[in-house]
């Protein structure tokens, strides 16, 4: 009796075996497999593109674009996915599990040049009826609007560089006495010259001498100093203050004829600024600092 049943249970279970396995090969296949592509835009950069995948079912992502490998983003720690590569243009995932409504995988990748928009996100959901095998994702031109918007910046740009080209234009043409005159630098009145007492050191500098010029539209402290640190030294940045008030004095220029003054050696510092200010004579303080900070001159006061 057992076996006779055995011999009836056994083409059931085979029976319903086939039965599922069929089923599910009719689930898949009816799925229309898709080939897509998806473009781009700055106005929809953040809004996510949903993609449809299916379980077992590769979905190939290409870009047009090179993607920042490091920087992609996927919102699940892999549970669902049964593969994920990322490559330079291009991303291959297949699901393990279904991913239904309102349990869909955030798929967000940025891209490595510095066109825009600057990323594209991903909804990952299985879909009954269809799934994605390739998406080809490409960026579309920039608008008009966009387009314009970077053009008024380097206009803008363009003309801050010009007027600071003019600037040195003028200071360029006043090399000289006659340049000074012609471009307005050197008045009637002309300039005042004096030597100037300085005392200071610190870090290996030490001023030796100091002529002031003094004009209506300008003015210059020409400083010597000499080297006395185991390293070589270039100011770059002046600060110039009246000792009574505290008030600080524009400073336009720092210039050396040498690139630096050498360990031992000695050169001409000129700190050149805009029309005084400053009674005449009034005791000034002058700072010289290098490019990091970390030696400078400090002269705490001096007669201009």
């Amino acid at each position: 009796m057992f076996w006779s049943l055995a011999r009836l249970a056994l083409p059931l279970v085979l029976l319903m075996g086939w039965t599922a396995t069929a089923q599910a090969q009719d689930a898949l296949r009816g799925r229309e497999m898709k080939r897509r592509r998806v473009s781009l835009t700055v106005a929809t950069a953040d809004k996510p593109v949903e993609l449809h995948v299916a379980p077992d079912y590769l979905t190939a992502l290409e870009f047009d674009s090179p993607i920042d490998r490091a920087a992609v983003s996927l919102g699940d720690s892999g549970s669902r996915l049964a593969l994920f590569e990322v490559n330079a243009r291009s991303i291959v995932l297949k699901p393990a599990m279904d991913l239904g409504p309102g349990r869909g995988v955030e798929l967000i990748v940025p891209f490595a040049d510095s066109a825009a928009p600057s990323r594209v996100m991903f909804s990952l959901v299985t879909h009954p009826a269809e799934m994605d095998a390739q998406v080809m994702v490409s960026r579309m031109p920039r608008t008009a609007e966009a387009i314009q918007a970077e053009l008024d910046e380097v206009r803008a740009t363009c003309g801050a560089k010009d007027a600071e080209l003019e600037a040195l234009r003028a200071r360029t043409v006043a090399s000289g006495p006659a340049g000074m005159i012609l471009s307005g630098l050197l008045g009637d009145e002309g300039f005042r010259a004096r030597r100037s007492p300085v005392l200071g050191a610190a870090d290996g500098l030490e001023p030796e001498e100091a002529v002031t010029y003094r004009a209506g539209g300008w003015g210059a402290v020409a400083l010597r100093v000499r080297n006395t640190g185991p390293q070589p030294w270039t100011p770059v940045e002046a600060r110039l203050s009246m000792v009574a008030s505290g008030e600080r004095i524009n400073v336009l220029a720092v210039r050396m004829r040498e690139p630096r003054i050498e360990p031992g050696g000695a050169a001409l510092v000129v700190v050149e600024t805009g029309a005084p200010n400053w009674p005449e004579r009034a005791l000034l303080r002058l700072e010289l600092r290098d490019k990091d900070g970390g030696r400078r001159l400090l002269i705490p006061r001096f007669a201009f």
